[in-house]
């Protein structure tokens, strides 16, 4: 039998409640097919005590520890590999943890600074940024933009050349970054350069209940840049538009950007503006209370 991270969840949650009838899963029915125990009819699969103590004792045997004493929600490789048969059953990714930045500007790293060259990222954990020496952030939604972050500043309002940039990230990352927003000084310059459309607006705003952000925004868009604009991502992102059009508490400035999204059905991404030089501005300012 196959012991990835959902197949031993599942047998967790069966031994710990120990029903004698459920529904058939997918997981569950390979289980007892494998183990040749239980009974499924109609669509339902019915144990007897003896078929539990016998599916907790194989996963015991299987993972050389007590099934129901494994913790599947370590968060890191190191943790996982201390307590787990499969160190890769740790929660999220390797650099979940890790925020990712570059640009002209140098990293506060506590006790020291790092200068980055073209073409190099900086990765390191939260609690190593001395966030007390940063002064202009830039924050990209699209790895690419901060992967060619040299190329990118030219691009960019001259308020935020000189910025430290950080790349949004996912899962683990965005907690870290919430929590920067939320302890930096109110003194320093927070840019949000997300895709133009209703997912990149509706993503700004969210971060703006941290911190007062400048969003970066098209001032024009040529004839060019709007043969980019992706119809079927404008229809993905429909609902999100028009929920944010019709709110109450959408800053007005935002509003009339997001109106002109749904008249020209704008989906437009960062790396389509910058490779076709795109003239980009600001709406200065913003604080979204949702």
């Amino acid at each position: 039998m196959k012991l990835d991270k959902k197949t031993v969840r599942a047998a967790q949650r069966l031994i710990q409640k120990s029903p004698r009838v459920v529904n058939e899963s997918a997981v569950l029915k390979t289980i007892v097919e494998e183990l040749d125990i239980a009974d499924i009819r109609n669509k339902k699969i019915y144990f007897t005590a003896e078929n539990l103590a016998y599916i907790e004792k194989y996963f015991d045997n299987a993972l050389e520890a007590p099934l129901l004493t494994i913790d599947l929600d370590v968060d890191t490789r190191l943790i996982a590999a201390k307590k787990l048969k499969n160190e890769k059953w740790a929660r999220g990714g390797v650099f979940d943890g890790m925020l990712s930045m570059a640009g002209k500007a140098p990293i506060p790293v506590i006790g020291s600074t790092v200068h980055v060259q073209p073409g190099i990222v900086y990765s390191m954990r939260y609690e190593k940024l001395d966030i007390t020496k940063i002064h202009t952030l830039l924050i990209v939604e699209n790895g690419e933009l901060i992967t060619n972050w040299d190329k990118v500043i030219p691009h960019l309002p001259k308020e935020y050349q000189n910025a430290l940039i950080l790349f949004k990230g996912y899962g683990e990352n965005q907690n870290h970054l919430k929590i920067m927003l939320n302890e930096l000084n109110p003194s320093v310059n927070v840019g949000i350069f997300f895709d133009h459309d209703a997912a990149g607006i509706d993503m700004a705003l969210k971060l703006s209940q941290y911190c007062y952000i400048d969003i970066v925004v098209p001032i024009f868009l040529s004839d060019s840049i709007l043969m980019k604009s992706k119809a079927e991502e404008f229809e993905k992102q429909f609902p999100q538009l028009f929920r944010r059009i019709n709110c109450q508490k959408t800053p007005p400035q935002i509003k009339s950007i997001l109106e002109d999204m749904q008249k020209r059905k704008l989906a437009i991404t960062q790396e389509h503006l910058i490779t076709h030089s795109t003239s980009l501005g600001l709406i200065k300012g913003v604080k979204y209370n949702d």
